[in-house]
């Protein structure tokens, strides 16, 4: 099979490209070309037909074949066991609940922090504090100055988050007396009258003043002589 290639700067039909072909030089009749070869007939491969795997992945596992395994991952001690939830005595409950009876600070403590506070105070139980000293210990963290509690749950979370050490017996005395009832920021601004009242006169002083507005307004009293008769 010959081919052979003819460019022309005009167009040529077959016979003018015989010609030209004809007359240039290297030029092989298509009578001198050897006939076409045909094709031998193919033996069969060895074995029945079979279909390529549909997933692409050879079928073997390729790490058999290489001396460098991948390592092994090691594997590590067993998990410890999750602690089983101790249950909380019904003495922190109960310490929990009577809390918005302790003080008006703390009478919109959520419900649901109840059981989150039971666990707190049930701690400062097994360290061995007492009822009264725990609470105790939430009034001295109480706001003194008037100041509204907003979150109470919060404040007694703060309070009871870390449990301090049992005092010695002798000072447990002096820490379990309960705090003295603080009078409000209305009350401390306060003053007792030192005028002439049958009962004590309260009121607000603007200045040092000891004597309310209604003795300073009222006259002096005039006492009468005394008269001795013989």
């Amino acid at each position: 099979w010959v081919t052979q290639q003819l460019v022309s700067n005009v167009p040529l039909n077959a016979a003018e490209a015989a010609k030209i072909l004809a007359r240039m030089p290297g030029h092989t009749p298509s009578a001198d070309a050897s006939p076409q070869v045909a094709p031998s007939p193919r033996i069969p491969a060895v074995g029945a037909p079979t279909p390529p795997p549909a997933d692409g992945y050879p079928r073997k596992d390729p790490g058999e074949n290489t001396s460098h395994h991948p390592a092994q991952p090691e594997s590590g001690p067993d998990p410890e066991p999750a602690p089983e939830t101790t249950e909380v005595p019904e003495t922190a409950r109960a310490l929990v609940a009577a809390l918005p009876h302790l003080s008006p600070d703390l009478r919109r403590i959520p419900r649901g922090m109840h059981d989150e506070l039971a666990r707190l105070v049930s701690h400062w139980l097994t360290a061995g504090h007492t009822p009264t000293a725990i609470r105790t210990h939430i009034l001295r963290g109480l706001p003194d100055d008037g100041t509204p509690v907003h979150r109470p749950g919060g404040l007694l979370r703060y309070l009871l988050r870390d449990v301090p050490p049992v005092p010695d017996p002798g000072t447990a005395s002096a820490a379990e007396r309960p705090a003295p009832a603080r009078p409000s920021s209305r009350l401390a601004a306060l003053r007792e009258c030192e005028g002439d009242h049958v009962q004590a006169t309260l009121f607000r002083p603007a200045g040092d003043e000891i004597l309310c507005r209604r003795c300073l307004n009222s006259p002096p009293s005039v006492v009468p002589p005394l008269v001795m008769y013989v």
